[in-house]
């Protein structure tokens, strides 16, 4: 239903409520004019201003000349006429606080059930959450690299099954001791010992182990990337401890005995 206040002409969608509150008595949330709406009861709904019709070019010349013949006093009179039109309307006494007041949002706003809300607003934290158990299930491993978030991704992962890397900083180990001699076993074989140590705060995995072995000239003459399981012995710890020394051992082939240098490269596994 949609009701006219008769002072300032607004329409508004009213409710039976309403109309039964004051026995149909309400006040306009525009100029505060006090009405009976069952007496401005409209049928349909009004038209939007958009839809009505433009006045043609006779009347608006019309309109314009008749603007112009106005004088000062009649403008004067006019605007005193509606004051006195609307201020009746602003009076209010203590039986006016109980009348409802309608609004010309409540034609445009439709009432939102609370429950239809609230099981929105749950899916859309279902779906935030979701969304970031993702993205820490297929980057834990680049998250984890901030200490500030290791803890909560190795939580994660307990309870997800993703397999978290030990913490990897090669610049932090340091080799404190190679070096190389004969194979005892072997022809054209030499074996190299290295001394690795921790200078890091966390344990952290051992690395890989680039052999090169130069000649006189220095020109590469082998090359081998040796993995912990090649250079350890079986019964060596997992990870590298902080301040702990480990001892790596290596064996790698002389090409025709022409090897005289060699460089360890410490890299990523």
């Amino acid at each position: 239903m949609y009701a006219q206040c008769p002072a300032c002409l607004t329409t508004f969608k009213i409710t039976s409520a309403q109309l039964t509150a004051r026995g149909g008595m309400v006040r306009c949330g525009i100029c505060s004019a006090i009405f009976h709406a069952k007496q401005r009861l409209l049928q349909v709904s009004p038209k939007p201003d958009a839809e009505t019709t433009a006045p043609t070019p006779e009347e608006t010349i019309s309109a314009k000349k008749t603007k112009r013949v106005h004088s000062g006093k009649n403008r004067r009179v006019s605007s005193r006429r509606r004051r006195t039109r609307i201020e009746p309307a602003l009076t209010t006494n203590a039986e006016d606080a109980a009348i409802p007041t309608v609004t010309e949002l409540e034609r445009l706003v439709k009432p939102r059930s609370f429950w239809r809300s609230f099981f929105w607003s749950l899916g859309n934290l279902a779906l935030l959450f979701l969304l970031a158990g993702q993205i820490i299930y297929f980057y834990h491993d680049e998250l984890a690299t901030d200490p500030s978030w290791r803890p909560v991704v190795r939580e994660f992962c307990d309870h997800a099954g993703c397999e978290l890397r030990p913490r990897q900083d090669i610049a932090r180990i340091e080799l404190l001791q190679t070096s190389i001699a004969p194979h005892p076993k072997y022809a054209n074989a030499l074996r190299i010992r290295a001394t690795l140590v921790n200078r890091a705060t966390f344990a952290q995995a051992y690395p890989g182990m680039e052999i090169s072995l130069t000649s006189n000239a220095g020109n590469v003459l082998a090359r081998r990337t040796f993995t912990r399981a090649q250079y350890l012995e079986p019964l060596a710890s997992s990870a590298l401890t902080p301040n702990v020394v480990a001892t790596a051992l290596l064996d790698v082939t002389n090409p025709d005995g022409k090897a005289v240098g060699y460089e360890i490269r410490l890299v990523t596994p």
